[in-house]
């Protein structure tokens, strides 16, 4: 006799996940916004013509519009020719989902502060490399207006004020992705520095010099177009960062050349 032939979905654990009707609905949706089928601005059907395409009920097609919107894939305007529309995309929607993700999952510790670090250890280092290769005369113009500020507190002439030099900081994070010229890089950045004020609060815990230690150095390295050393700068002032937290992560090597 055959022996019988055991298919996962018959082991009472499928393989694959079965999607509820609302959500098939908005997948649907969602795949003729990739193919550019809608385009941004585009006004979706009505409900009862949504509902009659996919062969589903008026209230099946409303939850999916409702989590399209709660998604921000489409926004729904009221009165005189509303009705939901593909949303117009920008990296700002970006920059608020992954800034909801990281903060959500620190709370709820499905992910660690740690595990947040390492990845923006590789993104400041990406940054810091991009820069270091590609700042304009007006980014640079920004990152030396920083180094003066920078400077100034290094060098004991400002006021030791912990939450401004963590400000100042974070300033300069965001400007050299700014130098970096990738808007992505950007979008990254504006939502890590809300998370690291989730986790530092007001930056009151973090001596200047050590919120600052090696950023001079990074932006004495953009300054002569030199990406390795923009890194190895770059390394060096986040660990800072991972002992203040007493965070045990690794620490790059020097960037080989």
């Amino acid at each position: 006799m055959t022996p019988e032939v055991r298919l996962p979905l018959f082991d009472g654990h499928p393989s694959y996940t079965i999607l509820s009707a609302p959500r098939q609905v908005a997948a649907a949706i969602k795949r003729e916004i990739l193919q550019g089928a809608l385009k941004p601005g585009d006004r979706l059907p009505s409900e009862e013509r949504l509902a009659e395409l996919f062969g589903v009920s008026r209230p099946t097609v409303r939850a999916a519009l409702q989590e399209l919107s709660s998604a921000g894939t489409v926004v729904v305007r009221r009165g005189r020719g509303g009705g939901y529309r593909v949303s117009s995309f920008s990296l700002d929607t970006l920059t608020t989902a992954v800034t909801e993700y990281i903060a959500f999952s620190l709370v709820v510790e499905s992910l660690t502060p740690p595990q947040f670090l390492e990845v923006r250890r590789e993104l400041e280092l990406l940054s810091a490399d991009a820069a270091g290769r590609r700042c304009s005369a007006e980014h640079l113009e920004r990152l030396e207006e920083l180094d003066g500020r920078i400077e100034a507190v290094i060098e004991g002439g400002a006021p030791q004020d912990p939450r401004a030099a963590f400000e100042l900081d974070l300033e300069f994070h965001r400007a050299l992705a700014e130098a970096a010229d990738n808007p992505l890089l950007v979008s990254f950045e504006g939502a890590m520095i809300v998370v690291l004020h989730h986790l530092f609060g007001s930056g009151a815990s973090v001596p200047p010099k050590r919120a600052l230690g090696d950023v001079r150095a990074v932006i004495d390295a953009v300054r002569r177009r030199d990406p390795d050393a923009a890194r190895d700068a770059m390394a060096r002032h986040l660990t800072h960062s991972v002992k203040h937290l007493e965070l045990q992560l690794p620490v790059p090597g020097p960037a080989s050349a």
